[in-house]
């Protein structure tokens, strides 16, 4: 059975649970499982999540826009992604040698189309594929950073992908990016929560199979 777990910019109430890696975010429990990046541990919050039965991590957030078609307000479901990050606890496996996790296809495939099956419930303009763009969580991305991840290919940039999304992949999670823009990359901008209603979540978990 499905269990969706969701990870969003936006601060969320909830418990804590103790892990091998620590005290993870808070998690509130419900139809499905809500937690926003802490200064916890990320391996503890993944663990936590799998340990309340998750199945899949989803994470819903903000986004900057590095592609010119893109506008304030659009969504977007990323079929691809660039870590652009350093320094975290990007693995379960590091006191181990030998293997690795897949990564293609960067994203699941069923969650990319029931998610953009309940976007098509809300808006007419969703963004079927695109570059996701990792940058540290702790800041936003300058101007010339904005530039240099568009010439590598970039299409959006967030803070939140990793190292959560890689490790849950390691914990045989399914998971996928739902971005809505809230502003040009390399400009200053307010994120807004990215909506989570009860039937927008609803429709995308009777999609999945």
């Amino acid at each position: 059975m499905n269990k969706v777990a969701i990870l969003t910019d936006t601060p969320q109430s909830g418990q804590t649970y103790d892990t091998t890696y620590g005290k993870s975010a808070l998690i509130a429990q419900g139809d499905y499982l809500l937690c926003a990046p802490g200064y916890t541990d990320p391996r503890a919050t993944v663990r936590a999540l799998k340990d309340l039965g998750a199945t899949h991590l989803f994470l819903f957030e903000s986004v900057g826009a590095l592609s010119p078609l893109l506008e304030t307000g659009d969504w977007i479901v990323p079929d691809d992604y660039i870590d652009g990050t350093r320094g975290q606890h990007y693995t379960y496996f590091s006191e181990k040698a030998g293997g690795y996790v897949q990564q293609v296809p960067p994203f699941d495939p069923a969650s990319r189309e029931a998610m953009l099956s309940a976007l098509g419930s809300i808006t007419a303009r969703p963004f079927k594929r695109g570059v996701y763009v990792c940058v540290s969580n702790t800041r936003l991305e300058t101007p010339a950073e904005a530039l240099f991840w568009t010439r590598a290919g970039g299409h959006v940039v967030g803070r939140y992908l990793s190292p959560y999304l890689m490790l849950a992949r390691e914990l045989e999670m399914q998971v996928a990016v739902l971005g809505r823009v809230c502003r040009n990359g390399g400009q200053a901008g307010e994120s807004f929560q990215v909506e989570i209603s009860q039937g927008f979540l609803g429709h995308i978990i009777a999609n999945l199979p």
